[in-house]
C-alpha cells in the first residue's frame, strides 16, 4: 500500500528525481560532527521563517500599535514562546554562521571549484546581521528605536550614499512615523528575499560540486553515504540546540522594553553582535567616523571574499598559517572590541543604574497594560500618564530643592539641604501622628527647617503636654491619655486624606472620636477650619486634609485663604495659580495630578502591597523637562 501510494505521488510530482541528488550524496571522508553546522543553519533558518510568519498574523507595524501588538502576543504562553524562539534563533543563527565560516576557512573548504559556495555563504553573514538589525526596533520599544536611531546616524555619516541609505532604512533623516513601516518591509520583505535567493545559489553549488574533501585526500575505506550517517549526527546536534533555545524561549522569552518615548532619556547600546563596530567608532570621530563604520568592515569583507584567490597563490603551509592567523587574530580583535564596551558599561554605575531603571520602566509599562489595557493614543501614554513613573521625575524637577521624600531608612529622593517637611507618607496616620508629636514636629522631617518651627502649632503641642504632665505628675496618665487623643485626631485626618492602597490601623470609632476632639476638647478649630467649625485665614483648612483635592489646591496656590494667606507662606511657590491662563503656570493640571497621585501612592497596581514608590534608590534622570 505504501509503495503504491509513493508510486502514485511520484507519477504526478516526479519527487524521486527531485530527491535523487540527496540520495546520491556521499561523504568522501566519512561523517563528521563538524559538518553539522551547515545542516543546523538550514533548519534553524527554516524555523525562523515559520515563527516570523506566525508573528506576522498578529503584529501591527505603526508607532501607535507596534508595542501594543507585541504585548498582545506576550499575553499567551504560546505567543510568548514563539516570539522567544524567533528572538533566540536569530541570535543563534549569527553565532552558528560565524562558527561555520571559520570552520570552512580552517579546513580550506573554499578551494576550487567551490569559490561560489564560499562567496555566497560569506555574504549571508552581513545579510543576517542586517536582517536582525531591521527586526530589533519592530517591538516599538525604547531600546530598539533608540538603537536604530544611532545606527541610522552612523549610516548617514557615510559620504555620498549615506543619506540615501539612511532614508531607505528609517524613512527619512531621523526616526519618525515611517520608520517602523520601512523596517517592517525590509525585515519581512526585502531581506528574506535576498537571503533566500543567496541561499538557493549556495545550496545549488553544494549539490553541484558535492561535499568538500577539506585538506585530506578522499579514502574509499572512509567513504559513506550522507544518509543515514551524517543525517543522524545533524539531527542529534539540531535537537540539542533546539532544546537549549526552547529552554531560554520558555524560561526567559524575548525582552519587551518600555514603549519608545523621546521624553525618556536613555543610553543606547547596539546588540552584542554590533558592539565591536560600536567600539571601533571610538577611535574615529567627526567626518572620519565612516572609516570605522564602512571602510574597515568593507575591507575586511573584501579580503574574506578574495581568500580563495589569495590561497591559490600560496603554498599549502603558508596558506594554513595565514588561515590560522586570520581566525585567531581576527577572533581576538573582535572579542576584545566587543568586551571593552561591555566591561566599561558593567563598571559604570550610572549606566547600570539607568539600565536597571529601564528594566523597571519596562515592567511598569507591561503592568499598566495588563491592568488597564492600552489606550487608543498608543502605548506611549502608558508611562506618560502613570503617576508611579512621572511622580518622581516631577518631584525632582519641582520639589526636591526644599522637600525630601525618604522613608525611615533614609531611602528615596533626598533634598541636598531640606528646608521643608519630608513628604514621604503624607496623609497617612503615621505621618500625621509625627506632625502631632511635640518632639518630632520641630524636627527636620517636619517644621524644623522652616519658620513654623517657632510657630503656634509647635508651641500649642508643647503646652498641651506640659499641662498634662503637671496635672497628673505621679501617674503620668494624662500624658498617655493625650497621646491617645492625638492618635485619634491623626486617624480622623487620615480618614480625610483617604490614602489609597494603604492599610491603616485606626477604627471607625477612632475617626469619630478624633473629629469630636478636633472641634471640642483640643480646640483645633480655634485656628483651623474643619467643615462648618472654625474660620478660614489663621491656619490651614483641615477639611479634606491631604486628600487629592486638598493637595492639588495647596500646591496650585499655597497662598489661598484655605492655606497660608496673609503672608504666612514660607517660600512655597504657586505652581498652578492662574486657571484662566494655564501657560503661565509651572505645572499643567494633568502633571500636578500625577505628582499628587504619586505622593499619595495612588496608581494602578496588581496587588495592594504597600511599596516604596520610587524611593528604594536614587533614580537617574529619566525624562527631558516638559514645558
Amino acid at each position: 500500500m505504501l509503495k503504491k501510494s509513493l508510486d502514485w505521488l511520484d507519477n504526478r510530482s516526479d519527487y524521486r528525481r527531485i530527491l535523487l541528488p540527496l540520495r546520491r550524496r556521499v561523504l568522501p571522508n566519512g561523517p563528521s560532527w563538524a559538518y553539522t553546522s551547515a545542516s543546523c543553519l538550514f533548519w534553524l533558518f527554516l524555523i525562523e521563517l515559520i515563527t516570523g510568519l506566525l508573528l506576522m498574523t498578529t503584529y501591527s507595524p505603526s508607532t501607535a500599535t507596534a508595542w501594543a501588538s507585541v504585548h498582545y502576543i506576550e499575553q499567551t504562553t504560546a505567543g510568548s514562546f514563539i516570539r522567544g524562539l524567533h528572538f533566540f534563533i536569530a541570535q543563534a543563527l549569527i553565532v552558528l554562521l560565524v562558527v561555520h565560516v571559520m570552520r570552512v576557512l580552517l579546513t580550506a573548504a573554499f578551494r576550487a571549484p567551490r569559490e561560489l559556495i564560499w562567496i555566497t555563504g560569506l555574504l549571508l553573514l552581513p545579510l543576517m546581521v542586517v536582517w536582525a538589525i531591521t527586526g530589533n526596533p519592530l517591538s516599538g520599544s525604547q531600546k530598539g528605536v533608540s538603537q536604530i536611531e544611532v545606527e541610522g546616524n552612523i549610516i548617514g555619516s557615510t559620504p555620498v550614499v549615506g543619506k540615501y541609505i539612511q532614508k531607505i532604512l528609517i524613512g527619512g533623516n531621523e526616526v519618525g512615523n515611517l520608520t517602523l513601516t520601512h523596517l517592517y518591509f525590509l525585515h519581512v520583505g526585502l531581506m528574506p528575499i535576498l537571503v533566500i535567493l543567496l541561499l538557493m545559489i549556495h545550496i545549488a553549488q553544494i549539490y553541484r560540486h558535492g561535499l568538500s574533501q577539506a585538506t585530506a585526500k578522499p579514502s574509499a575505506d572512509r567513504q559513506r553515504p550522507y544518509w543515514p550517517y551524517q543525517t543522524v549526527r545533524n539531527m542529534l546536534v539540531l535537537t540539542c540546540m533546539l532544546g537549549l533555545i526552547s529552554f531560554f524561549a520558555y524560561q526567559y522569552g524575548a525582552p519587551l522594553e518600555a514603549p519608545a518615548d523621546p521624553e525618556l532619556a536613555n543610553i543606547p547600546r547596539p546588540e552584542w553582535y554590533f558592539l565591536s563596530l560600536f567600539e571601533l567608532r571610538g577611535y574615529f570621530s567627526g567626518e572620519w567616523e565612516f572609516i570605522a563604520t564602512m571602510v574597515i568592515p568593507g575591507v575586511v569583507l573584501l579580503f574574506f571574499l578574495l581568500v580563495p584567490f589569495i590561497d591559490h597563490l600560496l603554498s599549502e603551509r603558508t596558506s594554513y598559517v595565514m588561515r590560522f592567523i586570520v581566525v585567531v587574530v581576527g577572533g581576538a580583535v573582535v572579542a576584545t572590541l566587543t568586551a571593552q564596551p561591555a566591561l566599561r558599561d558593567w563598571k559604570d554605575d550610572h549606566f547600570q543604574q539607568a539600565a536597571e531603571q529601564a528594566h523597571h520602566l519596562a515592567d511598569r509599562a507591561r503592568e499598566i497594560a495588563d491592568i488597564n489595557g492600552i489606550p487608543p493614543e498608543g502605548a506611549i501614554t502608558l508611562l506618560r500618564d502613570d503617576a508611579k513613573t512621572q511622580g518622581p521625575l516631577l518631584f525632582k524637577q519641582h520639589c526636591i530643592s526644599c522637600h525630601s521624600h525618604v522613608d525611615q531608612q533614609g531611602r528615596g529622593l533626598a533634598a541636598e539641604k531640606p528646608s521643608a517637611p519630608n513628604l514621604y507618607g503624607i496623609g497617612r496616620q503615621a505621618w500625621i501622628a509625627g506632625m502631632l508629636d511635640p518632639e518630632r514636629i520641630a524636627g527636620e522631617h517636619y517644621f524644623g527647617n522652616t519658620e513654623f518651627a517657632d510657630g503656634e502649632m509647635v508651641s500649642t503641642l508643647v503646652d498641651l503636654f506640659d499641662q498634662a504632665e503637671l496635672s497628673e505628675e505621679e501617674e503620668k496618665g494624662a500624658v498617655n491619655a493625650l497621646r491617645r487623643q492625638l492618635s485619634q485626631v491623626a486617624a480622623a485626618l487620615s480618614a480625610e486624606a483617604a490614602v489609597p492602597n494603604h492599610d491603616e490601623s485606626y477604627t471607625a470609632e477612632d475617626v469619630a472620636q478624633g473629629k469630636e476632639l478636633l472641634t471640642g476638647d483640643l480646640t483645633c478649630t480655634d485656628c483651623h477650619r474643619f467643615y462648618d467649625e472654625g474660620e478660614l485665614g489663621s491656619a490651614v483648612d483641615l477639611t479634606g486634609y491631604a486628600s487629592r483635592e486638598w493637595l492639588m489646591a495647596i500646591i496650585a496656590d499655597p497662598e489661598h485663604e484655605r492655606f497660608y494667606a496673609d503672608d504666612r507662606n514660607d517660600r512655597m511657590p504657586s505652581f498652578a495659580k492662574d486657571a484662566n491662563n494655564p501657560r503661565s503656570n509651572l505645572l499643567a493640571p494633568s502633571r500636578l495630578g500625577l505628582l499628587v497621585d504619586w505622593l499619595r501612592g495612588d496608581w494602578p497596581r496588581k496587588s495592594d502591597a504597600s511599596e516604596n514608590e520610587g524611593a528604594t534608590k536614587s533614580q537617574p534622570e529619566l525624562a527631558r523637562r516638559r514645558p
